[in-house]
């Protein structure tokens, strides 16, 4: 008669590492990603329209805050060099709407130094960023 080898089994263990390892990897992941930095940029106040429509597309945006200072689609931009920035852009995209966020107290004079900026550059289509009025 043939004897075989009896072998004592090993308790059935449940080895968590590898699993604690992608929970951590996923909640830097999004840690990280929850907070990167918009293209907002500065909080600026629109100035307020009860005929304004709400628009998801997107446009190249031009922002003008309290200070005078300006962005463009989130990147901090002189006066000067606004033309040749956004000639880079409009040239690489055909129909480019430039959508003006400016704070509700800048002084006109900017605003219109802005779109003749734009024009220049070659922008033909512009929009003023507002905000909903209150009936």
């Amino acid at each position: 008669m043939v004897k075989f080898q009896y072998k004592e089994k090993k308790p059935f263990k449940l080895d968590l590492v590898p699993m604690i390892n992608i929970v951590f990897l996923l909640l830097i992941f999004f840690m990280l990603t929850a907070t990167t930095p918009t293209k907002e940029g500065r909080k600026v106040e629109l100035p307020k329209a009860r005929t304004g429509e709400k628009s998801n597309k997107h446009y190249l945006t031009v922002t003008i805050d309290k200070k005078g200072t300006l962005q463009l689609e989130g990147n901090a931009v002189t006066l000067d060099a606004l033309p040749g920035q956004l000639e880079k852009i409009i040239g690489e995209q055909k129909s480019t709407v430039i959508s003006i966020h400016a704070d509700k107290i800048i002084e006109f004079e900017l605003f219109g130094q802005v779109i003749e900026l734009a024009k220049q550059a070659g922008a033909e289509d512009f929009i003023l960023a507002t905000e909903q009025a209150m009936p």
